[in-house]
């Protein structure tokens, strides 16, 4: 299966990582995954997007089924996702405070109903076309997800406030559950940046942890900005070009 993605939007890197760990937690994992270029698309989101994530799964229909047909359970510091009454995983990252988007107020909401929220809108959307993170359906809940989406313009980004319609992405379910596994959002809002990168080869989740790790694959490095009291917004990230200048050497004339 391919899905069109902007490798710059961290969140949509995470969302990758979400298919893959959602996929090993339903004992139905995909054997392997890579990132390659695509002829640049203007995506239905009024985003460009120019890199494919390619997956191998022998039925990626039905494992996206089988992830829209997940129930929600537990209470509101930790929310179970289960399959036939049968837990697949449990989602507690925001117990960590990293968090980037409104802390102060996602720090009051119920976390069963905002998992539901974008589980819900996932089901909506749901397809194996290679769009599937362009998609998105407006709500009249707040998305709390918007900063970290990039989906909400504010005056980090446009010069003033700016009131934004906040709809809900099929993406922002997988990018929830790939948070849990995700290892570096106390560098990211502690130090307000990190590097990570994408795997261009074929590769398993392993690989792709690694990668997001900074280690191997094209590289990107990304900031958060503050705003207001309690706020974090992601920025776009910038390609990591790395210059290795050549050994010097020593003539003797």
């Amino acid at each position: 299966m391919k899905i069109l993605v902007n490798h710059k939007n961290l969140s949509e890197v995470i969302s990758c990582y979400g298919v893959m760990t959602l996929a090993t937690c339903l004992d139905s994992p995909v054997s392997r995954c890579r990132f390659t270029r695509s002829k640049t698309r203007f995506c239905q989101d009024k985003v460009i997007r120019n890199r494919v994530f390619e997956f191998d799964h022998p039925d990626a229909a039905g494992l996206l089924a089988r992830i829209a047909a997940l129930e929600i359970g537990g209470t509101d510091d930790s929310v179970v996702l289960r399959e036939h009454q049968q837990e697949v995983i449990t989602l507690d990252w925001w117990s960590s405070s990293n968090f980037v988007g409104d802390k102060g107020n996602f720090s009051k909401i119920d976390k069963r109903e905002f998992v539901t929220l974008h589980h819900d809108a996932f089901k909506a959307l749901v397809t194996t076309e290679e769009n599937l993170f362009a998609l998105s359906m407006e709500t009249d809940e707040a998305n709390y997800l918007a900063n970290f989406s990039q989906a909400k313009k504010n005056y980090v980004d446009s010069g003033g406030v700016y009131e934004s319609d906040d709809p809900i992405f099929a993406r922002e379910f997988l990018l929830i559950c790939g948070l849990q596994n995700f290892d570096f959002m106390s560098q990211l809002v502690n130090e307000d940046n990190v590097v990570y990168a994408i795997p261009t080869t074929w590769t398993n989740l392993g690989g792709f942890a690694a990668a997001l790790s900074g280690k191997v694959g094209e590289k990107c490095e990304t900031t958060v900005k503050s705003f207001g009291k309690d706020g974090l917004v992601l920025a776009s990230a910038t390609e990591f070009v790395e210059v290795n200048f050549p050994a010097a050497t020593v003539g003797l004339n």
